[in-house]
């Protein structure tokens, strides 16, 4: 079972000391979060030289600003918003679609081939969406950010949250439903039933 960026502790002593500027310190902070920081930046901005870079940009950040960190809620909570913050950023000034580029897979049964094809269309149909439809419709569904929170990050309202995310649910419905079905992480109606799963 693959652990939780969310159950990885970051000690004490290792945190006075990357704050102190102690690369090992750093570097083992840097290990241990750098996979799942370069997957949320992936999820957002759908390409991998981008997602490199945001994600390079964000423990920068976070080294930079680590006393900022007061130790009372977990260590990725903390970071992942960071990452998301410069994935967002790096949207905004540069707008443009990404392509997905899918990998060879190999299943060992008809049942796994079935959901992995599932799993392929919902990525592929989030990569048609715009930039900024796919991020809210992941951040929200996913990531579990409110439409405030989501609109702070934009720099927009709570309405421009919520028109994106209806906007994309809608486009993911007509690219993924069949007669009678709903997509993934919506209720029958499109009402949401706890959002897409990753």
């Amino acid at each position: 079972m693959t652990q939780s960026p969310f159950d990885i502790e970051v000690d004490q002593i290792t945190l006075a000391q990357a704050r102190r500027g102690s690369l090992p310190a750093c570097e083992r902070i840097f290990r241990w979060f750098q996979q799942p920081a370069y997957s949320v930046a992936l999820r957002i901005c759908q390409c991998p030289d981008t997602a490199q870079e945001v994600t390079q940009e964000a423990f920068i950040t976070v080294f930079r600003k680590l006393r900022q960190y007061r130790g009372d809620a977990p260590f990725w909570g903390w970071l992942r918003r960071v990452v998301v913050n410069h994935a967002i950023s790096t949207l905004r000034r540069s707008p443009r679609a990404q392509e997905l580029e899918f990998q060879d897979y190999h299943a060992s049964s008809h049942g796994q081939q079935e959901q992995l094809g599932l799993a392929m269309d919902l990525e592929a149909a989030l990569a048609s969406l715009g930039d900024e439809d796919r991020a809210v419709v992941w951040l929200h569904d996913v990531e579990g950010y409110g439409h405030k929170e989501i609109a702070e990050m934009f720099g927009k309202t709570e309405s421009f949250s919520k028109t994106r995310l209806s906007r994309a649910r809608a486009r993911l419905r007509s690219l993924l439903e069949g007669p009678g079905e709903s997509i993934p992480g919506e209720a029958p109606g499109g009402k949401a039933a706890g959002g897409i799963a990753p």
